[in-house]
């Protein structure tokens, strides 16, 4: 059964879809979503970039492209949520539930988001035959890098492969009830893309050069058809050189309540560090790295729960 909302009908006329472009009723369709987190307000602006260079230039050239805001009323509020993570309630039972509720019975405001989101992706994501491609645009509270989260498969290292972005496995198992491992567990190809610091030009520049290189990868674009394409394909290129093309996760540092966790200022994404090496600080004192690798994600804002990750070569 295919549930795909009709050509002729566009998707725009719908309160925060950003962007829908749609080339035919067969090919790919090509899901990004941005400010999952309302703090991270990148992601809206690179869909609207591309909502401009579709519009602009031929439009898309086969299957069909949905550009879609999240959390609006956190985005609105520039807080990373209002209730809750809303990155970490995509768990299928809560989903479930969230479908089955009455809005007006919902008390969590993300949860209320997540009920409208899928008012619209329902008709794609649910008895749909089509190869759908999701992703899930994000930024970071420590300066340096861009990376690509995907679970680990076969399927999804050869398709997001050679995308001038480094591909991390394993941080998906880490991070429970994310939206990303939820649309993978539903047959998707699925990832987040951390595009850079959440206040960088140059992370705006990353969003909208990776989504133009993976709508080209999965043939919803033609590039000959985008002036800008080149552009931002060479600078993508250019902040991804010297990253490591794969690694997976090695530890992860979880905050509890009360932990008063404080990382020691000065870390970078992809910085090296050493087992042993003083990384940041709790109630009980130093913490220190337990394994050798690279820094990832070190926690710089007041919301989350996730002190800092290190990552080792694939």
């Amino acid at each position: 059964m295919n549930n795909v909302v009709p050509k002729s009908k566009s998707l725009k006329e719908k309160y925060r879809v950003i962007s829908h472009h749609q080339a035919d009723e067969t090919g790919p369709i090509v899901i990004a979503i941005g400010g999952m987190h309302g703090n991270e307000n990148y992601g809206i602006a690179a869909l609207r970039k591309l909502d401009e260079l579709f519009t602009k230039g031929e439009g898309i050239t086969g299957g069909e492209w949905i550009g879609i805001a999240a959390n609006t009323t956190a985005l609105k509020s520039r807080v990373r949520y209002i209730d809750e993570d809303m990155n970490r309630i995509w768990f299928p039972s809560i989903v479930d539930k969230i479908r089955r509720t009455k809005k007006e019975e919902i008390l969590s405001s993300e949860r209320k988001e997540i009920k409208k989101l899928l008012e619209i992706l329902d008709p794609y994501i649910l008895n749909n035959e089509r190869e759908i491609i999701f992703v899930d645009l994000h930024s970071f509270s420590a300066p340096g890098g861009l990376f690509v989260i995907t679970p680990r498969s076969e399927k999804s290292e050869k398709k997001l492969s050679g995308l001038s972005a480094p591909l991390i496995f394993g941080i998906d198992d880490a991070l429970q009830g994310t939206a990303l491992r939820y649309f993978h567990d539903q047959g998707h190809i699925s990832m987040a893309f951390e595009g850079g610091h959440h206040h960088d030009p140059a992370t705006l520049m990353n969003m909208i050069a990776y989504l133009l290189l993976l709508t080209e990868k999965f043939g919803v674009i033609d590039s000959s058809y985008i002036d800008e394409f080149e552009g931002y394909k060479e600078k993508i290129k250019h902040e991804a050189e010297r990253l490591p093309k794969k690694v997976e996760l090695a530890y992860q540092h979880i905050i509890e309540p009360g932990d008063k966790f404080v990382m020691r200022p000065g870390f970078v994404n992809f910085q090296p560090v050493e087992k042993g090496e003083w990384l940041a600080d709790d109630r009980n004192g130093q913490i220190v790295a337990p394994v050798s690798g690279y820094m990832l994600m070190p926690l710089y804002q007041e919301q989350g729960n996730d002190g800092f990750f290190i990552v080792k070569e694939f």
